[in-house]
């Protein structure tokens, strides 16, 4: 029964407002729900029309609580009971009532689907059954919203505007005609009992039937109309609903009232209840945006964050406004340096700008002209002052005006309602005297207010109002709300008189005109709030009445201020009699009970005072801004981590740089170091005071207080100016100096900002600036095909660097329409491979591009400039059009490379996603390209969609740092001013849909109303024929249609004869519609009509085909005319006229140039002068050396030198240095060998460029041969030296001091206020904090129980075994880390190795770990560790230390080991010369090594023997004992060694077992290199082609090739020969410990202290390296037996692999005597002597004869392709080959073991050895010992 009251009631309420009309319909609507037997209506489509706003598939708890349903409040449903839930929003006014079956039948069959047959209810529900859902939901749903949706929001501004014009009577009419309806009866209450109210009948909305069956199928009803209504009347209803939303607590009346108010303006199901705000937003159909669209004001205007804002009649405001613009937007300058000195005085305006400004916002303000329009249109009023930028800048400075003048009025109103509350509590009183505390307003406020200039100085204002006023604000609003009530009072109760008058019942018109309750006024809510108690110190100390003893401190803050200001004492101090003790008695209370106390509270009360004083403010603000200086200091982490490549490498450490000498972007440099805890910037609190005659300027604080100083002696006034110092300082450091620290810092963040924004805005404006490309065709050239008028043809390609990944070609029309396009997988292989199928792929793609270009013909081709791969596509290309110009008769075609920035994000981008749906990404590449070429402005246009991809552009590197909102809005700026100069073909923009985006930035439009224009066109499916039909057909008002109309063109050509209308020949020009009378006039006077033969469009189509006959006019005459009759100034105008009636449209863009070299060097590296410059230290790879190989006359003057003291010969090229004789020089010269002088080191950067190193700038010391100092493939650090851009190559520098920059010429140059004192002393304490740290410990102690487990450190642990015996181990906890262990063993005496033991499976972190591992093999404990890993080294270092040519290492701690064996052998040779003596000793340098060194004739050898758990490992064999080993290295001592002893205690070197080149790096000639030359021994790193190499062809003859410059690489292995030689390249001297062989060294080279040299590897000096001997272990460090060795070796002259030690690969054994019986110890070491004679011999006597050497020539020959490792040597004299045996104790007979070639087939034990390949030595004497001369290997070098 409530439900049914409640309706009741609703309905007679709602009679007693409804007109007579409404009762009538209401009448009607009773009488249809009492006639349940009326007949049904059979016209179905009105039906559904009224039946689908029943149908509602929202929840209940979405819709918003707009309504309220019959239930509402009665308790009755849940869901809508209650005002604070939400409540059911129904589409129109409900209605129930019970339905038939066959009303449901009818629903069900017009609406398709099932509706759930209850007898009540109060809204349909639609059933979802299993079979349908999927069905709807995931297809028909989809596709048809989509649908609904696009057409939906196709409704265009026409058929908006039509139907908000329809009146009200119309409507109504409607109404009454559709009211009487069975429908009515369909909506009923919880009771069944239908509800008969008011029923506004729909209007049928779609005659489109798609429009009409989505709306079936989804119970969707939207109209258009809704924008409409909400803009006429939802606004007032819902204020209407507020306040009524107040008065719910009045009564069950009051809220019936509510209902019934609302119920009329309960709007239908629209857009908004279906779609996503955000989705709205970002297609524009807001509210706002609908209100935005019919607005006739430029849709910038409106969206302007302050929208343009007309001027009233009469007002100074424009004046005052012009002159602040002029001031602060062209006058002021900033802060920080934002311009170079020049370009400052360039943008200063001179004063006349004021009245240009003036004249600007009159145009922009209340005439709302756009800019543009102002820059094209009213030139006269701005030139020569303001350019379009200038105009721009006005316009926002015109913004932050009203702005300020919004806020300074209400600021204003304030002071006035203060005013007057003071006044009002003054007359109420006026005897009392006025309290200490209060301060009255004063005229001198008001005044100050209106002298505000700057967001600043009004904050400053406002907070100095709260500061004296904020204590009376509440009792002021709470007056000002008293009187307001009383006046509403007053007025309602005139109101109720006036209806008691008429006689009407006062409760209706209660109703009618809603009374608001006295809490209802929203300027009144605010004052309502209840305002927190002010609880700071200054107001405990006001109510104290601290205020008046601060009256007698003998200035007032403004007093102090001015002389502040002035900067004298403007205003003298008054004196108080008495002593600030004294005084403070007086002020005493219980809240301050001493005179210290309130000396204190006065002391912070005048401080206070002071602190906020506007002036003062003002003042400081402005000395503080200039004068203000900055500390930087870097944190912990910026000490390390800024390096000389960081942003703020040259400001680490600053002192007192003035902010004014910050410059540009630095400002937001420093705050990101700021942010990432990388530097602190501290703005100094004390600065400059003002300059005095005196001396230099003092602090300023200190100067400050002498201005509230008095000049007397006595102790009172000593006193008290005491005290008044105190409050000054107070003031100043505690509260203005801070303040201004923090605005100062927002300043300069926002000037930063700026800057980067002009620095975006001006790289777009270079993008946009270029015109579309135009070939430069011959001038006979006429084919018709070639024709450029309508556009040009592009075709474009774009590749990725990858060679898997397909390039793409495409050919755009010259509509830019993709006509074609080529799939081209193999482009970027090379035509000259060396790989016959790969040439044959590259020339396939080169045909099919070659044909595709004949077919197409396009004006220009165009590349992606990706990376330097596109140089040779374009010189293929440029190739193929040279073929067709001759062959086919093209046209020259220009090859261009552009940057393809643009077209990778366009490539990713969903506008490319849109556009080509099935294109692969490379492809829209190359579509993009085309049509930057055909139109650069249209194609960057692309990326400006709702999304803002525009941004994903790279303007600057800071473009992230400032606001996005910003950085479009900037961006949009020059697509205005682009657009407007170029201007849009709108009809061309209806059928090709790439131009659309333009729309937008069109003068006066935007995105909202340039939308609804195209829809429109495209709806009405007409051409727009003139531009008065923007006017007719688009509905333009009259201002936003003179802002776009002359932007706007019309091919009036196209048009022709398929118009009936008048065609304009001007709406095809720039001339604007307001000025064609003017243009047809000079037209008539040009061609001399008659006025009786006057034809306008005549005269203008003649003047257009002959354009010079207006030079004759006198435009000047003209405008003078023209300015008389009151048309302004238009000269400009006129003089722009004729120069349109010359050329229509012309297009002012710059023409398309080449790029110059220096942009091609950053389009295809990618970098740019900030990121690749001339002083940058970069790291590289070494790919290689070069040689400079002497010539003809070269070598006719060579002169070798003789070297004494080895009786040797020296060449003075290549500085070998080796020869026995005079004539085996020119041998060397003859056979071509002599690969020249080093010249340098070839390097490739991080970014793929090759760099170069000459060889003076390989190190600080003189470099001879770079191959001691840097292997290939070594990364090392590298400063660049010069950039060579146009052969995109770079020089560097690798030595130290250039590292270092020891001469401060490379690095980025230092700030002029850098702190180099402080910098000293923090990296001195961070020395000494790290020298302190190494004292300490540096392990955790560990809780295992073992016997040679110690926690102790590393100098304990080595002392305590300095007295244990060798091989002794003690286990320790790890410095490295909690889950490593060191175990160190004794080597020797004062020698010890430490292994690194690293833990798996640890329960804690100091517990042992389950599992041990020293390198890759696995120990199950420290037992185990000891047995199998130290024990057994500890044996064979015990065994080595016992042998009898062993030497204890004394040597001194600062002598190089290798000086100390050099001298012990000298010794030993002056006491037996004839005798090869050797030595070994334990390194100290590289513990676990012991070092073999051995003297054959004048020059001592180095090398390393590693002991290892497994025994000895030397030259990469492994040795199960000392006997074997020294039987190996007698037979093998002549072997080229796999790499030479270069352990340098200078540099501590690295252990080298690793440096091994990466594995993929294969030759450059593949497995058959041999074959196709047997002597090119030289290719680049990663398989390029060899630049030059020293290939000899022929057998016994020197044929040479004379290269130049000799590339060292690393040359693949292609047989199992060469795995062989693989694992042998290892150093012999890996940590033993670890031995990780093959890991890559690719760690940079950082030059420090401990390392003099380039690298960490630093060769005996003395070494001379050969080159091209194809190693894999770092070939230049090899021994000196090998230097010279010119032939190729796939391994380490085929050394077997490690533990290689039995079968046929094996080593032969010199002494195989019987049957592998060894001889005991004692006798291998009693046939020493005789092993060495006998090696001697052996090798004087074994000379084959020539023929013998041709055989195994031929026999090499057969063998090269099979991938064996070749030690060929060319013959010095009459060519062939011999061979050197090493010693003939070989009984077994077979191949000849000293032949120069392993051939690798044999079997058994008599094979040659793999590790016996050597040349044959060729000289011209045998020597008659083993004194080898200087360490030259015996065999021959080629």
């Amino acid at each position: 029964m409530a439900e049914f009251l409640d309706s009741e009631a609703e309905e007679s309420e709602e009679e007693e407002e409804l007109d007579v009309n409404e009762r009538k319909k209401l009448k009607k609507l009773k009488a249809a729900v009492s006639d349940s037997s009326e007949e049904e209506e059979d016209d179905e489509e009105r039906l559904r029309e009224e039946l689908k706003d029943l149908i509602d598939d929202n929840p209940i708890e979405e819709d918003d609580g707009s309504g309220d349903d019959s239930d509402t409040g009665s308790g009755g449903d849940t869901e809508g009971g209650g005002s604070g839930k939400k409540r059911k929003k129904h589409e129109d006014d409900d209605l129930d009532d019970r339905l038939e079956d066959d009303d449901y039948d009818l629903i069900e069959e017009n609406l398709g689907v099932k509706v759930e047959r209850r007898k009540r209810f109060k809204r349909l529900r639609r059933i979802h059954d299993n079979e349908s859902d999927g069905e709807e939901q995931h297809v028909d749903e989809g596709l048809a919203r989509e649908q609904i949706a696009e057409q939906l929001f196709d409704e265009n501004d026409e058929s908006v505007e039509h139907r908000s014009e329809r009146s009200p009577r119309e409507a109504d009419a409607f109404d009454e005609e559709d009211s009487e309806s069975d429908a009515d009866d369909f909506i009923v209450d919880d009771n069944g009992r239908p509800i008969a109210e008011k029923k506004k009948k729909r209007r049928p909305i779609f005659t489109d039937a798609s429009l009409q069956e989505g709306q079936d199928i989804f119970g969707v009803d939207f109209d258009y109309d809704d924008f409409s209504k909400y803009e006429e009347d939802e606004y007032e209803d819902d204020t209407e609903g507020d306040e009524y939303d107040e008065e719910l607590g009045a009564g069950d009346d009051n809220r019936v009232k509510k209902k019934k108010a609302l119920k009329k303006k309960v709007a239908k199901k629209t857009i908004f209840d279906i779609y996503e705000p955000s989705e709205l937003k970002r297609g524009h159909f807001t509210d706002m945006d609908n209100e935005i669209r019919k607005t006739d004001i430029p849709e910038r205007m409106q969206l302007r964050q302050v929208p343009v804002t007309p001027v009233p009649e009469g007002s100074h405001e424009l004046d005052l406004e012009a002159d602040w613009i002029y001031k602060y937007a062209f006058c002021k300058q900033t802060v920080s340096e934002q311009e170079k000195a020049e370009n400052r005085e360039k943008l200063r305006k001179p004063p006349t700008a004021v009245n240009k400004i003036k004249q600007t916002l009159e145009f922009i303000r209340n005439q709302q002209l756009e800019v543009p329009f102002i820059a094209f249109y009213r030139k006269e009023y701005v030139k020569p002052e303001l350019n379009i930028d200038d105009l721009w800048k006005v316009y926002y400075f015109d913004e932050r005006w009203c702005q300020l003048n919004e806020r300074k009025r209400k600021l204003k109103v304030l002071f006035e309602k203060m005013r007057q509350f003071q006044l009002d509590t003054l007359c109420a009183d006026p005897d009392a005297p006025i309290p200490d505390d209060v301060r009255l307003m004063l005229d001198s406020d008001f005044e100050r207010l209106d002298d505000v200039q700057s967001m600043e100085e009004l904050k400053d204002v406002h907070m100095y109002f709260l500061l004296n006023y904020s204590h009376e604000l509440p009792r002021m609003q709470a007056e000002q709300r008293r009187k307001v009530i009383q006046e509403r009072r007053e007025a309602r109760a005139r109101r109720q008189a006036a209806a008691a008058e008429n006689g009407d019942d006062a409760e209706g018109a209660a109703i009618v005109i809603p009374e608001p309750e006295d809490d209802d006024d929203p300027e009144l809510i605010d004052d309502q709030l209840k305002q927190a108690p002010n609880s700071s110190p200054y107001a405990v100390f006001r109510k104290a009445g601290i205020c008046g003893f601060a009256k007698h401190f003998g200035l007032t803050p403004e007093q102090f201020a001015e002389n502040l200001r002035d900067n004298y004492q403007r205003n003298e101090v008054t004196q108080e009699s008495l002593g600030p003790t004294e005084l403070a008695k007086q002020y005493l209370s219980p809240r301050f009970m001493t005179t210290d106390e309130v000396l204190h509270a006065a002391k912070y009360v005048v401080a206070r005072q002071l602190a906020q004083e506007p002036l003062l403010r003002k003042t400081m603000r402005e000395v503080y801004f200039d004068r203000a200086r900055i500390n930087i200091r870097p944190t912990k982490n910026g000490m390390v981590l800024i390096d000389e490549n960081s942003p703020v490498y040259s400001m680490k450490y600053v002192a007192k740089k003035p902010v004014g000498d910050l410059f540009g972007d630095q400002f937001i440099k420093l705050m990101m170091a700021e942010e990432e805890k990388l530097l602190e910037i501290t703005f100094l609190e004390e600065f400059e005071g003002n300059a005095s005659a005196n001396g230099p300027p003092g602090d300023y604080v200190e100067e400050s207080k002498a201005l509230y100083h008095l000049d007397q002696f006595s102790k009172h006034v000593l006193e008290w100016n005491t005290l008044r110092a105190e409050c000054v300082k107070l003031a100043l450091q505690k509260w203005v100096i801070p303040d201004l620290i923090k605005e100062l810092r927002s300043t300069l963040h926002e000037e930063a900002q700026q800057f980067v924004l002009r620095s975006c805005s001006a790289k777009l404006y270079k993008w946009l600036k270029v015109a579309p490309y135009k070939p430069e065709l011959p001038t006979d050239y006429g084919y018709e095909e070639w024709s450029t008028l309508r556009g040009i043809r592009v075709l474009a390609l774009a590749y990725d660097p990858d060679q898997s990944v397909a390039a793409f070609c495409a050919v755009t029309t010259v509509e830019g329409d993709i006509s074609d396009y080529l799939r081209l997988p193999n482009i970027l292989k090379r035509k000259n491979s060396h790989n016959a199928e790969e040439k044959a792929q590259k020339l396939a793609d080169l045909r099919k591009l070659s044909d595709f270009i004949k077919m197409k013909k396009p004006h220009i081709v165009v590349i992606g400039a990706e990376s330097r791969d596109a140089q040779n596509i374009q010189a293929d290309i440029k190739e193929i059009l040279q073929e067709l110009e001759s062959s086919e008769q093209f046209p020259p075609i220009e090859v261009e490379i552009i940057d393809n920035e643009l077209a990778k994000i366009y490539a990713n981008s969903k506008k490319g996603e849109s556009d080509f749906k099935e294109y692969p990404a490379l492809l829209k590449q190359a579509v993009s390209l085309a049509r930057k070429m055909q139109d650069p402005l249209v194609e960057y246009s692309q990326l400006c969609d709702a999304d803002d991809e525009i941004l994903c552009l790279r303007y600057h590197s800071l473009q992230e740092r400032v606001p996005r909102e910003q950085l479009l809005e900037q961006l949009s700026l020059q697509f205005i001013n682009r657009t407007s100069e170029v201007g849009l073909d709108i009809n061309l923009m209806v059928q090709n849909s790439r131009t659309v985006n333009l729309l937008q930035y069109t003068c006066g439009l935007g995105p909202r109303k340039g939308q609804a224009l195209l829809k429109l066109l495209k709806q009405s499916n007409q051409r727009l024929e003139n531009r008065t039909q923007l006017v007719t057909v688009c509905h333009l008002g009259p201002k936003v249609f003179i802002n776009c109309s002359g932007f706007i063109k019309i091919d009036t050509s196209s048009l022709g004869d398929s118009t009936e209308a008048y065609v304009e020949v001007l709406d095809g020009s720039r001339v604007h519609p307001e000025t064609y009378e003017w243009a047809r006039k000079m037209a008539i006077d040009a061609m001399e009509y008659d006025d009786e033969e006057t034809n306008p469009a005549g005269a203008l189509e003649e003047i257009l085909e002959s354009p010079e006959r207006l030079k004759d006019l006198d435009l000047d005459a003209f405008a003078v005319e023209l300015e008389r009759q009151g048309f302004g100034s238009k000269s400009i105008t006129l003089y722009d006229i004729r120069n349109e009636l010359s050329c229509l449209y012309k297009d002012y863009r710059s023409p398309y140039t080449k790029p110059s070299s220096e942009e091609l060097f950053d389009m295809l590296t990618k970098e740019t002068p900030d990121s690749f410059y001339v002083g940058k230290c970069v790291t590289a790879m070494v790919t290689g050396f070069t040689y400079r190989r002497p010539q003809g006359e070269q070598l006719d003057n060579a002169n070798p030198l003789r070297i004494d003291s080895s009786d040797s010969w020296q060449c003075p090229f290549c500085l070998k240095a080796d020869f026995p004789e005079l004539s085996e020089v020119w041998n060397h010269f003859d056979a071509n060998t002599c690969p020249g002088q080093a010249s340098g080191v070839r390097v490739r950067l991080e970014n793929g460029l090759p760099g170069f190193i000459h060889i003076k700038n390989l190190s600080d010391k003189q470099v001879r041969n770079p191959e001691e100092r840097v292997r290939v493939s070594q990364m090392i650090h590298v400063r660049i030296i010069k950039i060579d851009i146009d052969r995109f190559s770079v020089d560097c520098s690798s030595k130290t001091a250039d590292l270092k920059d020891v001469n401060n010429e490379w690095r980025p140059r230092r700030d002029n206020y850098y702190d180099f004192v402080t910098e000293e002393l923090d990296n001195r304490k961070v020395t000494d904090a790290k020298a302190r740290a190494q004292k300490r410990n540096t392990y955790a102690r560990r809780a295992i129980a073992h016997p040679s487990f110690f926690n102790k450190s590393y100098a304990e642990v080595v002392a305590m075994l300095a007295d244990a015996d060798q091989g002794e181990v003690a286990l320790r906890p790890s410095s490295k880390s909690k889950d490593h262990l060191t175990a160190t063993w004794k080597v020797a005496d004062d020698i010890f190795q430490h292994i690194d033991v690293r833990e798996e499976g640890k329960e804690n972190d100091y517990s042992l770990g389950r599992s041990l591992w020293i390198g890759t093999e696995e120990y199950e404990d420290l037992d185990e560790i000891i047995a199998r890993f130290i024990t057994p080294m500890a044996l064979a270092a015990r065994e080595l230390i016992q042998y009898k040519y062993y030497k204890p290492n004394t040597a001194a701690a600062n002598v190089n080991e290798r000086d100390f064996m050099d001298q012990m052998l000298r010794d030993e040779k002056t006491k037996d010369p004839k005798k090869i003596h050797y030595f070994f000793t334990a390194s100290r340098s590289m513990p676990g090594k012991f070092l073999l060194s051995y003297l054959p004739k004048t020059k001592v050898r180095h090398e390393y023997v590693t002991v290892m758990p497994e025994g000895y490992r030397f030259r990469g064999q492994i040795f199960d004992s000392v006997n074997s080993l020294l039987r190996w290295f007698k037979e093998h001592w002549l072997d080229p060694t796999a790499s030479p002893a270069v352990a340098s205690s200078a540099s501590n070197s690295t252990p080298l077992h690793s440096m091994r080149p990466p594995p993929n790096i294969s030759s450059s000639s593949g497995p058959s290199l041999g074959s196709q030359a047997p002597y090119s021994i030289t290719g680049s790193v990663g398989g390029g082609t060899p630049r030059s190499g020293i290939s000899s062809s022929g057998g016994g003859g020197g044929g040479s090739s004379s290269a130049y410059s000799v590339t060292q690489s690393i040359v693949g292995y292609s047989s199992s020969s060469g795995a062989a030689g693989a694992a042998a390249a290892s150093s012999h001297y890996g940590s033993s410990s670890t031995p990780s062989f093959g890991a890559i060294i690719n760690t940079p080279y950082t030059p420090s202290g401990q390392t003099p040299f380039m690298t960490p590897y630093t060769p005996h000096a003395s070494q001379t390296p050969r080159y091209g001997h194809n190693v894999p272990s770092p070939s230049s460090q090899s021994s000196s037996s090998q230097r010279h060795h010119y032939g190729s070796s796939s391994g380490t002259s085929g050394t077997p692999r490690y533990y290689d030690m039995g079968g046929g690969g094996g080593s032969s054994n010199p002494y195989n005597m019987g049957g592998g019986n060894m001889p005991p110890h004692h006798q291998q070491r009693a046939k020493e002597n005789l092993d060495w004679q006998l090696a001697n011999d052996a090798w004087a006597r074994r000379r084959p004869p020539p023929q013998q050497q041709q055989h195994h020539h031929s026999h090499q020959q057969q063998q090269i392709g099979m991938g064996m490792s070749m030690g060929m040597g060319m013959g010095h004299g009459g060519g062939g080959y011999g061979s050197t045996p090493s010693n003939d104790y070989n009984t077994g007979g077979g191949h000849n073991r000293g032949m120069g070639m392993n051939q690798g087939h044999g079997t058994g034990s008599s094979m040659s050895s793999k590790a016996s390949v050597r040349s044959t030595p060729r000289t011209n004497t045998s020597p008659h010992s083993m004194n080898l001369g200087d360490a030259t290997p015996l065999y021959d070098e080629n």
